[in-house]
């Protein structure tokens, strides 16, 4: 014929036997993915928990008893350590009160001094007097040349006495600035440790609490996929229709080329009648296939469309869970840090203690200081007693010896400068005694305790107690730092969907296009079947008979069809009855 029925017959044929063949093999790969994804499901489920319980356990897996002990001692330790802070800072205020004390030695000394060279001058005046006098003078030269001998005692005493004040005032000021960095550091390193302490086990605990809430919501959301992909997977159960639609249209496409075949071989000399009917054959053979092919293609693109509309959200899923998840996961490290932690407290710890027991020698070396002075100042007042001695011998002489008379003025400014000697000697002395009264007993209690933990004295002593705590509260933060260290790892490695469940999504997602493209052939085949019916009906003109059409053979050809619409389709086209209960037990329904 000179449109070729039979070549393009055959043409469509092998293109519906390759569409047949893809999409079963499409269909086949989406089916083999089915237990893959459910048992994917299954362990992304069982990670997900595993990596929740993970978290929760932390605690209990390092000892939930032992922290909890932890935490009870913290609160102990807390309260210690600010009664240590409080009987530090008294202790700073005894000392900073006798320093204050001290302080005015500096005054009393120079008047010393200056009194001790006042008397220097007044003796060698007297010397002088004395000498003019003759033998009449002779016995107050004796007084006045010890006198002379007492005053340059007095001042190489005062120089000595001079130069401790300046020594005490160094190490006043040594002593002051140690007390006052060690009352500045302690007060941030106790309130720091007892944040570290305190608020550290209890930040913990509502960290982890939220963390497993978090997660357990994030588990929830996460478990959505599960419906999609149930949809996805029942959707790939249209294959069965397909394969058995696609094999509809290759029986009824068989038929039409058997009957091109006839057309062929009747050649122009056929019987009109005859030959009418063949192309009426056709062109409703082609009519039924192109009718089949829209079903098929319309069932392609309806399960294309519900596909890619589950495929997206189970990937929508996982991507906001995955972004929630990865959001906290870097929040958290803010609050489970691990690092640090128990190095800061032990360097911490050590400067503490470093600060205190600069304190306590420079105190030890201020009241040594002190009791030296104190010594000197026993020695110039042993001294004061042979002037106030030696002042009542002048007075005596100069009574007895008229030639004396012109020492009287002398005499008297003796007896003034003994008594100034006198009250500041006495003033000084009385300073020291109080700072030895206030200030040494507090710095030998202060420091007992310090001596008793470096000598290792019992557990009762104050400086052991303290430092068996320090290193109690540093061991314990190691281990909460332990802790914080392990959350911090359960919490990164806390999972939702295995690698392989993420890639079988990716690959169905794949074959979405695959789908979308049988579909696209199956609509340009219908369109080469529109266009065979066209040009059979034109060879068979307008005015040929319709119902030429042999219904034994339509009928006898829809017999192998096993979908019911499409052997009703097939009579509506060959004008005949479907028994719809015929082999109703071995058909598939749309």
């Amino acid at each position: 014929m000179a449109f070729n029925v039979v070549e393009r017959v055959a043409e469509l044929i092998a293109e519906v036997g390759r569409i047949e063949k893809e999409s079963e093999g499409t269909y086949l790969s989406l089916g083999s993915l089915f237990p893959r994804l459910v048992a994917e499901m299954g362990k992304s489920s069982d990670i997900a928990r595993r990596s929740l319980e993970g978290v929760s356990t932390v605690v209990s897996r390092r000892g939930g008893d032992d922290l909890s002990t932890m935490a009870e001692f913290a609160s102990r330790a807390g309260v210690y350590f600010r009664q240590v802070n409080e009987r530090d800072a008294a202790f700073l205020a005894r000392i900073n009160e006798s320093i204050d004390r001290l302080s005015s030695l500096d005054e009393v000394i120079g008047r010393v001094r200056l009194d001790s060279e006042e008397m220097e001058i007044i003796s060698l005046n007297a010397m002088t007097v004395a000498l003019k006098s003759g033998n009449a003078g002779k016995a107050f030269s004796v007084i006045t040349d010890e006198l002379k001998r007492l005053s340059g005692r007095t001042i190489a005493l005062t120089e000595e006495i001079t130069a401790r004040g300046r020594g005490l005032l160094d190490c006043f000021a040594s002593l002051r600035d140690s007390l006052g960095e060690l009352d500045a550091f302690q007060e941030n390193f106790f309130s720091g440790l007892d944040r570290a302490l305190s608020e550290g086990y209890r930040t913990l605990d509502v960290e982890i609490r939220n963390a497993v809430s978090f997660f357990a919501g994030l588990i929830d959301e996460a478990s959505k996929v599960r419906e999609p992909v149930q949809a996805v997977m029942q959707g790939i159960q249209l294959q069965d229709i397909i394969r058995q639609s696609l094999q509809h249209v290759g029986i009824s496409l068989e038929e039409a080329r058997k009957s091109a075949l006839e057309l062929d071989a009747m050649g122009t000399a056929a019987d009109s009648a005859a030959l009418a009917e063949e192309l009426a054959y056709v062109s409703s053979i082609a009519e039924l296939s192109s009718s089949l092919i829209e079903e098929i293609a319309a069932e392609l693109d309806r399960g294309a469309a519900s596909f890619a509309e589950n495929i997206e959200a189970v990937q929508r899923t996982i991507a906001e869970v995955e972004a929630r998840r990865t959001a906290f996961i870097k929040d958290s490290g803010r609050s489970f840090y691990c690092d640090s932690g128990a190095e800061g407290f032990t360097n911490g710890s050590a400067r503490y203690l470093e600060l205190r027991k600069s304190a306590i020698t420079t105190a030890r070396r201020l009241s040594e200081q002190v009791r030296s002075l104190d010594e000197s100042f026993r020695g110039l007042a042993g001294l004061l007693s042979r002037f106030q001695n030696i002042v009542v011998a002048s007075r005596i002489e100069v009574a007895k010896n008229r030639a004396l008379a012109g020492v009287a003025t002398t005499v008297q400014g003796m007896i003034e400068l003994t008594e100034r000697l006198g009250e500041d000697v006495g003033a000084a002395m009385g300073t020291t005694k109080d700072f030895i009264k206030i200030a040494s007993t507090a710095i030998a209690d202060y420091a007992g305790g310090e001596a008793d933990a470096e000598e290792g004295a019992g557990e009762g002593s104050e400086g052991s107690r303290l430092q068996a705590t320090l290193r109690r509260v540093e061991s314990d933060i190691a281990r909460l730092d332990g802790a914080r260290c392990d959350v911090a790892e359960a919490i990164g490695r806390f999972s939702l969907y295995t690698a392989d469940f993420i890639a079988l999504i990716e690959d169905s997602h794949a074959a979405l296009g695959k789908i979308r493209e049988l579909s696209e052939r199956l609509k340009g085949a219908r369109g080469d079947l529109a266009a065979l019916k066209a040009s059979v009906d034109e060879a068979l003109g307008p005015d040929s008979p319709r119902g030429a059409i042999r219904s034994e053979r339509f009928r006898a050809m829809i017999e192998r069809f096993t979908i019911f619409t499409h052997k009703r389709t097939a009579g509506k086209i060959a004008d005949f009855e479907v028994e719809e209960g015929a082999g109703a037990g071995e058909i598939t329904l749309f």
